[in-house]
C-alpha cells in the first residue's frame, strides 16, 4: 500500500529499530509550463562584457530541488548567483511529463510527504491544488480480503497473533529469519508489516530491527476493533496538475544555464573555476547540488582532489532500485461492486510483483480516465528493471488486472523510466544502507554541499537552503 518517496518514500529518519511511519509502510497549465522553461533558459548578458563569464558570488551545480533552493536563497539575499544544469530542463528527479498521457504525470517525485513539509509554503503561495491520499487498501494475496489501511484492520494477524514473548534479534539476522523464528509466516503478516517491503528492501535483506517494533505494536493492539481509524490520518498529498508547479517561484528570475555539463571544478579558498561543456565560469563560492550517484560515479573531477574521507564517503552512497510503471486507462478501472471504493488512492496486493498501485489522476478536474501507477523497490524492483520495458509494463498491467478482477483490461498509454540508467541521476534515491552523514562539510569555506542523499523534495530543498546560508556566511566574512 506504500509508494514513492518522492519518491521519495524513504523518510530521512528511517534506519532501523524504529516503527516506520504509516506513510512509509502503507504504501501548471501550458502557459505556466512554457514560462517556466523560458525563465530557466534565458540568461541575460553581462551589461559590460556582453557575456555571462563574470565573477559570480556563487555558482550552483544542479537545478533540482536542492539546487533551486540554494540559488533562490542566495539570490534573495542579494547575491549574484549562476545555476548550471546538465539537463534541458529544471527539476532533476522531479519530472512532470506533460506529453506522454492525457494529463500531467510524474516520472519521479510525486508526493508531498506530511502536512508540515516546507513544500507547502510554495504550494500555498501559488494556490496549487492538492489531494490527500485517504482511501488506502491492501491485501496479502488474491483471494484474501481487502483491508482498510487507515484502520486497525491493517494491524491484525490473519491467522492469529503469535505467542509472546518475541525473540530478541540475533546479530546480523535478517527480518525474514527473525519472523520465521517468531512463528510468523508470510500468510500471517499484518498488512502494515507486509508494507515495509514495498518502500524499501525485502525482508531477506533488511535487518530484523526493521520489523521488531511493528510486530510488537501489532500484538499490543490486537484488542482494538479492526474498524477503528488510526488517530493520525494518512499524510501523503498529490499535487494536482503537475508537481513542477512548485518550481515556478523557486526558478523565477534566476540566471539558469541549461544543457551545461560540468566536468571539472578547480577550487581554492575564495575562488572556484567551473569548466563545462559550454565554457568556464568563475565564482567566489560553489554549492554542489548534484545527486550522490553522480558524485559517486566520478562524473565531476575536483582539482585539487577532495579529501580522501569525502571521496570514500561518496562510495558508500547506495541507491535503492525503484520501479514505477505508469498506465493510463480510458475509464475508471474499478467496477461498482468492487470491495475497494471507486474513489481509491492506493491498492496493494503484496504477493504480486510489483505489489503497489496508486491512483495518479483522482481529483483532476474534467478528466474522465484513470491513471494507475505500479510501484516496487529493492530486489523486486531490480528484477523488473532487468526485464525489457514491454515485460515490465506487462507486469504492472497484471497487477492492475489482478486488483480489479478484469483480465482483459487494457491501457491506452503506458510508460516507465529507469532512473539508474539516467546519467544525470544514476539512481532514484538512497536506500536503507546508504551513507547519509558526514558528506556535507564545506571545503575551505568555499565549496558547499546540498542534496546528494536526500529522498524527498522538501528535504532536498531544505538542504539547499542550508548550504546557501553557509555560503552567505562565508561571503559576508570576507
Amino acid at each position: 500500500m506504500s509508494h514513492a518517496r518522492e519518491t521519495d518514500t524513504m523518510t530521512e529518519t528511517e534506519g532501523g529499530g524504529v516503527r516506520p511511519t504509516r506513510r512509509a509502510v502503507l504504501g501548471l497549465g501550458a502557459a505556466g509550463a512554457a514560462s517556466l522553461v523560458l525563465t530557466a533558459g534565458v540568461l541575460p548578458p553581462d551589461p559590460v562584457t556582453g557575456s555571462d563569464h563574470r565573477m559570480w558570488d556563487a555558482i550552483v551545480l544542479g537545478a533540482g530541488a536542492s539546487g533551486l533552493g540554494a540559488a533562490r536563497t542566495l539570490a534573495d539575499a542579494g547575491r549574484r548567483v549562476l545555476l548550471l544544469e546538465a539537463r534541458d530542463r529544471i527539476g532533476g528527479r522531479m519530472w512532470t511529463d506533460r506529453t506522454s498521457m492525457s494529463i500531467p504525470v510524474e516520472r519521479g517525485a510525486e508526493l508531498v510527504h506530511g502536512s508540515r513539509a516546507s513544500t507547502w509554503e510554495l504550494i500555498d503561495a501559488e494556490g496549487i491544488a492538492t489531494r490527500r491520499q485517504q482511501s488506502i487498501w491492501g491485501r496479502l494475496a488474491p483471494g484474501t480480503p481487502w483491508l482498510d489501511g487507515s484502520t486497525y484492520a491493517s494491524l491484525k494477524f490473519p491467522l492469529g497473533a503469535p505467542a509472546a514473548p518475541l525473540p530478541d534479534p540475533e546479530p546480523g539476522e535478517t527480518a525474514s529469519a527473525w519472523l520465521t523464528r517468531a512463528g510468523i509466516p508470510r500468510e500471517n503478516y499484518p498488512i502494515l508489516l507486509a508494507a515495509i517491503e514495498v518502500d524499501s528492501e525485502q525482508f531477506d535483506v533488511l535487518p530484523a530491527e526493521w520489523v521488531v517494533d511493528t510486530v510488537a505494536w501489532a500484538i499490543a493492539e490486537q484488542d482494538v476493533p479492526a474498524s477503528t481509524p488510526f488517530e493520525e490520518p494518512y499524510d501523503d498529498h498529490r499535487v494536482i496538475g503537475g508537481y513542477d508547479q512548485v518550481l515556478r517561484p523557486l526558478a523565477a528570475g534566476l540566471p539558469i544555464r541549461l544543457g551545461t555539463r560540468v566536468h571539472t571544478v578547480e577550487h581554492r579558498a575564495g575562488r572556484v573555476d567551473v569548466h563545462t561543456s559550454r565554457g568556464s565560469y568563475q565564482a567566489k563560492t560553489l554549492v554542489v547540488a548534484l545527486p550522490g550517484g553522480v558524485l559517486k560515479h566520478g562524473d565531476v573531477t575536483f582539482d585539487p582532489p577532495l579529501p580522501a574521507d569525502r571521496r570514500d564517503g561518496f562510495q558508500e552512497i547506495e541507491y535503492l532500485p525503484v520501479f514505477k510503471g505508469i498506465l493510463e486507462f480510458a475509464a475508471p478501472v474499478l467496477p461498482e461492486d468492487h470491495a475497494v471504493p471507486r474513489a481509491w488512492d492506493v491498492m496493494t496486493t503484496f504477493s504480486t510483483q510489483p505489489p503497489s498501485l496508486w491512483n495518479a489522476s483522482i481529483g483532476t478536474p474534467g478528466y474522465s480516465g484513470e491513471i494507475a501507477v505500479a510501484w516496487a523497490t529493492g530486489g523486486v524492483a531490480q528484477e523488473l528493471l532487468d526485464l525489457p520495458e514491454p515485460d515490465r509494463l506487462a507486469a504492472a498491467l497484471d497487477n492492475v488486472r489482478t486488483a480489479v478482477g478484469d483480465g482483459g483490461l487494457q491501457p491506452v498509454h503506458a510508460s516507465t523510466y529507469d532512473w539508474s540508467e539516467d546519467e544525470f541521476a544514476r539512481g532514484a534515491y538512497p536506500g536503507p544502507f546508504s551513507r547519509r552523514t558526514g558528506l556535507n562539510g564545506p571545503i575551505a569555506d568555499t565549496v558547499f554541499w546540498a542534496g546528494m542523499v536526500t529522498s524527498t523534495i522538501h528535504s532536498s530543498r531544505n538542504s539547499g537552503i542550508t548550504a546557501a546560508r553557509q555560503a552567505l556566511a562565508a561571503l559576508a566574512a570576507r
